[in-house]
C-alpha cells in the first residue's frame, strides 16, 4: 500500500531545496588593499609549481605589508597551496638534535587560501636561480691548490634545506678528475657545532658558490 508524504516530510524537503538553491552560495572574497586577486595568486602558484622556494608577502587590513615569508611549495590544491617554511638555521639545529622540539613559529607548514585576499605578492626566490654561481673550472683550480686538512671557507647551496650554507672547516678529500671533494665543517651559518659534520660535494651536481683557504 502506497503512503502519501506527510506535511512534515514535504516541509523538510522544501527546506533542503531552499538550502541547495539559496543556502549554498559562493564565498564572497574581500581583497585587502594592494592584494592580488585569488585568480592571479592561483595562476602564479601553478606557474611556479611544486617543490620551488618562493617569497610570499601578505598585507594587513590597513594595507600594511608584512615581511616576506620564504616557503617551499609542497602542495597545490584547487582552493589553496601549502608552503613549508624555509629556515636554514633552524633546519641545521634540528639536524644536530633530533630530540629538540622547535616552536612552530620557526618552521612548519602554512596553508595559503586563495580566497583569503591577503597575498600582495609571490615570487620565486632568486637563490633558486643561483645567479651568483662561480665558474666550475675556477672552483676546481682553487680545489687543486688546496692541501688536505687545510682550513677552508666554503659557501654552497643546499637544495634540501632551500638556502645558502656558509661553513668553516677543513678539506678531507679531493678528486679533481671526478670533480668531487669532501669537507669537515665545525661552523655552519654562524652556528658552532658540538660535533663536526662531513659534507661530500660533487661539482657536476652541487652548486658551490665559493671556496677559499682560511688566512
Amino acid at each position: 500500500m502506497r503512503h502519501s508524504a506527510s506535511y512534515s516530510d514535504m516541509w523538510d524537503s522544501e527546506k533542503h531545496l531552499r538550502y541547495f538553491f539559496w543556502g549554498k552560495k559562493n564565498k564572497q572574497v574581500s581583497l585587502r588593499p594592494g592584494a592580488l586577486s585569488p585568480e592571479e595568486v592561483k595562476r602564479i602558484v601553478n606557474e611556479i609549481g611544486k617543490n620551488k622556494k618562493v617569497n610570499v608577502q601578505r598585507v594587513q587590513y590597513d594595507g600594511t605589508l608584512d615581511d616576506p615569508i620564504a616557503v617551499k611549495i609542497v602542495d597545490i590544491r584547487n582552493d589553496y597551496f601549502t608552503g613549508n617554511v624555509v629556515n636554514v638555521e633552524r633546519s641545521i639545529r634540528q639536524d644536530l638534535d633530533e630530540k629538540t622540539v622547535y616552536v612552530k613559529g620557526g618552521g612548519g607548514t602554512i596553508d595559503f587560501y586563495f580566497d583569503d585576499g591577503d597575498i600582495a605578492g609571490i615570487e620565486e626566490d632568486l637563490d633558486e636561480q643561483i645567479i651568483a654561481q662561480k665558474n666550475v673550472d675556477e672552483i676546481l683550480e682553487i680545489l687543486e691548490a688546496l692541501d688536505l686538512n687545510e682550513e677552508i671557507l666554503i659557501s654552497y647551496y643546499d637544495h634540501g634545506k632551500g638556502g645558502m650554507i656558509n661553513g668553516v672547516g677543513r678539506l678531507l678529500e679531493k678528486d679533481i678528475s671526478n670533480r668531487t671533494f669532501k669537507v669537515e665543517l665545525g661552523l655552519v651559518n654562524d652556528i658552532e657545532l658540538d660535533e663536526p659534520i662531513t659534507v661530500s660535494l660533487n661539482l657536476q651536481k652541487d652548486t658551490v658558490l665559493d671556496l677559499e683557504v682560511v688566512i
